[in-house]
């Protein structure tokens, strides 16, 4: 099984709508693009055209072969230690009002077995590194889930898993599903697709369980030893912030409806802020984290660690890939 090297700033290929062009776009490209000031290179279409341009398969990307994609190691960040789980039942914690309504609404009996059996007819996605960890910031800022415990998974494919020809869209419905049976060929339990949403325009797969051969896990952000000097001082500018009365918010609709915010959120705020000014630009505003007032009182340094900890996924990757190693494989 073959490695990646780990760039979260590497430039993004960019495909026009309008043109065959095609490029490699840096973050802070992107950022001007997105704000309607640069356009494609050949033709000018921006962001706001019916055909703008969008992200597709970088061209060096190993997963474009089938053999490379079988080797390569995949990742996938979850909030489940044991995934993907084969045991798992959608309908677990399900009320029984909620099997009743589901009943009562279809016009056959089974409603609830026939939902559960979609559920896990559902496809995985795994992806790089980066994108594994870019979809945790994602979910921990869109979710608001900073004290959730993810857990990182790499996955080794089976050598005799069926790929889809070709390199796809996402093939994901409105709320994020994908089922391979409606967009492959019978047989199939792999997909490749162009990422455009975490570590954008690489190659990510959908896949069936059935294609995982085994998986190593570990919880993450890592351990952080809480004597480290910047911790140690994070802390410290929490434990006084703690102590000042609450601050007004700046608001334009402060003059109708004041509000003040908690000292220790601003001070919490501004070091998420100061850590992640070690991110590349494309990651720091899915950097979000807010501390919270009962978890600092019985664990002034947990706050301080965990920021730490995510940080170091991106800019020290390699002690994540040894946490990595020296875990046993666990077959699907």
């Amino acid at each position: 099984m073959s490695e990646r090297p780990v760039d979260f700033a590497r430039p993004r290929r960019m495909r026009c709508g309008a043109c065959p062009h095609e490029w490699d776009a840096t973050a802070d490209w992107l950022d001007r693009f997105d704000q309607g000031k640069e356009g494609c290179p050949a033709c000018g279409t921006d962001c706001r055209g019916e055909d703008r341009p969008d992200f597709t398969a970088a061209p060096d990307d190993q997963a474009h072969d089938e053999a490379a994609t079988r080797d390569l190691a995949w990742y996938h960040s979850s909030t489940h230690p044991i995934w993907p789980d084969r045991d798992f039942d959608p309908a677990a914690d399900l009320t029984e009002e909620t099997r009743q309504r589901m009943e009562s609404m279809s016009a056959r009996p089974g409603a609830v077995e026939r939902w559960a059996a979609r559920q896990k007819s559902k496809a995985v996605h795994v992806g790089t590194y980066e994108a594994a960890i870019e979809n945790m910031f994602r979910r921990i800022d869109d979710e608001g889930g900073p004290a959730d415990q993810f857990f990182l998974h790499r996955v080794r494919l089976r050598q005799d898993c069926m790929i889809e020809p070709g390199v796809h869209p996402e093939p994901t419905d409105f709320v994020g599903n994908a089922y391979l049976t409606e967009v492959c060929a019978p047989g199939v339990n792999v997909l490749r697709y162009v990422n455009v949403h975490e570590d954008a325009s690489r190659i990510s797969l959908a896949l069936d369980v059935d294609a995982i051969d085994a998986v190593q896990s570990i919880p993450i952000p890592l351990p952080i030893d809480t004597s480290d000097p910047w911790i140690t001082d994070a802390t410290a500018r929490l434990h006084c912030a703690s102590a000042r009365p609450p601050e007004p918010m700046t608001s334009t609709l402060q003059r109708f409806r004041p509000r003040t915010i908690p000292a220790l959120a601003t001070e919490g705020r501004q070091l998420v802020k100061e850590a992640g000014a070690e991110l590349p630009v494309n990651l720091r505003d899915r950097f979000g984290l807010e501390i919270d007032e009962e978890t600092f009182a019985s664990d002034p340094s947990g706050f301080p660690a965990r920021v730490l900890g995510l940080v170091r996924l991106v800019t020290d990757p390699g002690r994540v890939l040894a946490a990595l190693d020296a875990q046993g494989w666990r077959t699907v």
